[in-house]
């Protein structure tokens, strides 16, 4: 076994170390133990091999002592002698077998051999406990002894044993801070999380510091999501390890999750200023950069990434993000689709999982089911027990009119994930697209009863009703709904989606309102609200400032472009009408509302033939929510008007 000893188990001295053997009572003892004396002396003048010489003449002159041996096999060790010391101490152990010096060099040799690799051999683990267990005992504890166990408790999962010898440990003001950090692991091992937490706190305010308990308490307050905190930890950890580029990563995280998106893109710039090379400081750059709504930048670090990384899939992953977050689907489709294959040998399981997600939500986006049924039936068939693909491919099939496929992947599905609410969701719907109104109720009425404090159950109760016409229903799920769950947006927006529908404007406006004032940066509500009044020609100025709010959240979202270009239309502004309709109607191809918006801005204009151009996408497209009978009219009379 060549193994080169690591940091902590180099220094083989200290109150375990040898002891000089008892007094001899013999002239052959005698000579041992002066050979030994010798052996120290050379070693303190760094003659190894004269001390090496020595020990052994000792160990043969007395061949019951296993002392010379146990200070010949701590020698080796010292002198990075790996396997010499080894063997010297099992001699000494064949000797002496409670002898704790030897215990000592082979317990921290195996730990040493264990560490050279992320997990070690469980025989490498097993055999470093054992014998530095037994290398206890001296009156001064070995704290290299002691801590080294303590972490080796810890990989043996000996979590109970790790614990107690910790808390007794970080007693000793010289162990104090190393302790401190290894008793917060085995306390968050152990599940008792608040205690890991507060033992670390306490020692960094009662210490001073290292890089690794700041970096240590970072990594806790992110677990339990306490953002800010774990920002000024990384910060202190900074401070004292300044070109440690994963503390800065994990510094930029933190600030990301604590909405201070501003500063990480700083601290991760400023990473990048010292390492130009560093892959991933320029991949969260461009999640980052996402995060501001800079897809100019973000599309830049993602490029650069690609470079970096010719082979790798992160690049074309948060690039695609980008095309995503612009609703530019179409390049998501062009960015992702050559590079699965590289993924599918490559083999990342959650990468590849997030990769084929993004892909067939794009299809979908795009109106492609064939598209996304394709990328769903591969994920389902490298993860045939996500019911998360299953879900996905059974909409797929949905949206294609492939209908009994639907039923039976959900049957199967449904079979494997009783309680799964996306599923038993889909199956409603598909009752419901094949006119078994009925079985689609009673489904969602029996998955209600099951999950009563559930939200999403009563939304999807509510949201069959109303997607057929049946208004008042969905009303009474959810004004119920909403006295159980008073805090929940996603029940009050809904609710004022179905007031609306229902006609009862200023309720509507009411419930909107409500969702605003709990968030006031609710981008679909926002705009559903700003909408509603540019629709009706009311308060378009007030119209127009919602609306807006909405865009500058998601600022190429086709929906919201269009309600914006539809309020300054409404207020005669039609040459800041013009650029969000455009942009929507390019974007939203088979939006018949969209693109009937956009015929009417320029049949304004007096651009007849292009607005006949939108009329008749309008007439092609979804056809919902557009009165096709007046479209044709409005196209009649702008022909009429071209042919003048």
């Amino acid at each position: 076994m060549a193994v080169a000893f690591p940091v902590l188990v180099t220094v083989i001295a200290g109150p375990a170390a040898a002891q000089a053997p008892a007094e001899p009572d013999s002239p052959a003892r005698a000579e041992a133990y002066a050979r030994f004396m010798i052996g120290r002396h050379l070693e303190g003048l760094d003659d190894t091999e004269g001390a090496v010489r020595a020990f052994r003449e000792a160990a043969g002159l007395d061949p019951a002592a296993g002392e010379p041996l146990a200070e010949l096999a701590a020698l080796y060790a010292r002198a990075g002698r790996a396997d010499d010391a080894m063997d010297a101490a099992e001699e000494a152990l064949a000797r002496e077998p409670d002898n704790r010096s030897a215990h000592r060099v082979l317990g921290l040799a195996y730990a040493a051999a264990a560490s050279t690799t992320r997990e070690g051999t469980r025989e490498e683990v097993d055999r470093a406990v054992e014998h530095l267990e037994r290398a206890r005992g001296s009156v001064v504890p070995d704290l290299q002894v002691e801590l080294t166990l303590a972490r080796f408790y810890l990989r043996a999962a000996a979590t109970d044993e790790a614990i107690g010898l910790l808390e007794d440990l970080s007693k000793d003001q010289l162990a104090y801070a190393l302790a401190s950090v290894l008793l917060a692991e085995a306390y968050q091992q152990a599940g008792r999380h608040d205690e890991a937490l507060r033992t670390l706190e306490e020692a960094v305010g009662s210490t001073r510091p290292t890089y690794r308990m700041l970096a240590r308490l970072g990594e806790l307050y992110e677990q339990a999501r306490r953002w800010r905190d774990a920002a000024e930890a990384y910060r202190g950890a900074v401070a004292l390890n300044p070109r440690s580029a994963g503390v800065r990563r994990r510094l930029a995280a933190a600030l990301l999750e604590g909405d201070e998106a501003a500063r990480a893109r700083d601290v991760l710039e400023g990473i990048l200023e010292m390492r130009p090379r560093d892959t991933a400081s320029y991949h969260m750059l461009a999640e980052v950069e996402i995060a501001l709504t800079n897809f100019d930048a973000a599309e830049s670090a993602a490029r650069r990434l690609i470079e970096l990384e010719p082979d790798g899939l992160r690049g074309p992953y948060v690039l695609s993000q980008v095309f995503e977050r612009r609703h530019e689907y179409q390049r998501v489709v062009e960015t992702l689709a050559p590079v699965l294959e590289r993924a599918r040998a490559m083999r990342p399981q959650r990468l590849l999982a997030e990769m084929l997600d993004q892909l067939g939500r794009a299809y979908q986006w795009l109106e492609d089911p064939q598209g996304a049924t394709q990328v769903y039936e591969d994920a389902v068939s490298l993860m045939p027990t996500s019911p998360g693909f299953q879900a996905r491919l059974a909409q797929a099939y949905v949206d294609g009119d492939r209908h009994d496929d639907a039923a039976r992947l959900l049957a199967r599905a449904r079979n494997a994930s009783p309680r799964n609410l996306t599923l038993a969701i889909i199956e409603a719907d598909l009752y419901g697209r094949r006119g078994n109104l009925e079985r689609g109720e009673d489904l969602l009425v029996d998955l209600l009863a099951e999950n009563r404090d559930v939200p999403r159950a009563h939304l999807a109760l509510a949201s069959f009703y109303s997607e057929h016409d049946r208004l008042r229903e969905a009303l009474l799920v959810l004004e119920s709904a909403q006295q159980q769950f008073p805090g929940e947006t996603s029940i009050l927006f809904l609710l004022g989606a179905v007031l609306e529908q229902s006609d009862r404007f200023a309720d509507a406006e009411r419930a909107f309102r409500r969702v605003l004032d709990r968030d006031p940066e609710h981008a679909q509500a926002l705009n559903y609200l700003g909408y509603m009044l540019a629709d009706r020609g009311e308060r378009l100025d007030e119209s127009v400032a919602l609306i807006a709010r909405a865009v500058e959240r998601d600022p190429h979202n086709g929906s919201y472009l269009d309600s914006l270009g539809w309020a300054y239309f409404k207020l005669d502004r039609l040459d800041l009408a013009e650029p969000p309709l455009r942009a929507a109607g390019d974007q939203l191809q088979r939006n018949s509302v969209v693109q009937d918006h956009l015929g009417d801005l320029l049949h304004r204009l007096g651009r007849y033939d292009e607005a006949i151009a939108a009329w008749r996408r309008a007439l092609d497209g979804d056809g919902e929510e557009i009165d096709p009978a007046a479209i044709e009219r409005k196209i009649r009379d702008a022909q009429r008007r071209l042919d003048r």
